[in-house]
């Protein structure tokens, strides 16, 4: 049975859908721009959408539900280390840039579909170094939640954001933020992304 796929505001990669060579691939795939409710659009199984920094993880995905509430598997792309998790803690089943590599979509989209999880190889490993270093110096100096911020700040996160994200006060994030300058050494926003470049906490 063909997957009926939804792409939303993909304003730089609607023009790369293949629709018919997808169709081939059992994914039937329709283009919007705007993340609207369409009466006339049949539910979709997956929505694919792109991850839109201003928004909060949890705020996009349910503003991307709002036009389907019955679809069952929901992808994102271009979300980095620290938003992929937070999408993945909001519901989203996978973090996937595919390009304009219709066949691998078509697998993605069949596998989310099928109740499989899917991250990108480059954040999967990401993920896991970040899991393996927090434990390993000098960051098991770190509690958790400074980690977490540590990350984010690498990411180019504000502090707002990185709240907001976290649960926690700007005050709670300011004050990590200080904590961090002392216990790793380093001073700044480019200081920090070079020092988690270099531990491969992010991608280049």
């Amino acid at each position: 049975m063909a997957i009926r796929l939804l792409v939303v505001d993909s304003e730089s990669s609607a023009n790369t859908f293949d629709v018919a060579a997808l169709a081939a691939e059992g994914v039937l795939a329709d283009v919007t721009e705007f993340a609207s409710p369409d009466c006339d659009r049949p539910q979709p199984d997956v929505i694919w959408f792109a991850d839109r920094a201003e928004r909060g993880a949890v705020a996009r995905v349910a503003e991307i539900k709002a036009i389907a509430p019955e679809c069952r598997a929901l992808l994102v792309a271009g979300a980095c280390g620290s938003r992929a998790l937070a999408y993945l803690q909001a519901g989203v089943v996978g973090v996937a840039d595919f390009g304009t590599d219709t066949q691998r979509l078509a697998e993605i989209a069949h596998r989310v579909l099928g109740g499989a999880y899917y991250l990108d190889p480059d954040i999967a490993q990401v993920l896991a170094i970040r899991h393996v270093k927090r434990l390993l110096e000098p960051f098991n100096t770190l509690s958790s939640r400074e980690f977490d911020v540590f990350c984010m700040l690498a990411e180019g996160f504000a502090l707002q954001d990185i709240a907001e994200q976290l649960g926690i006060s700007s005050k709670t994030v300011s004050n990590c933020q200080t904590s961090l300058k002392l216990k790793l050494g380093l001073d700044g926003r480019d200081a920090m992304k070079k020092f988690a470049q270099s531990h491969g906490l992010i991608s280049g």
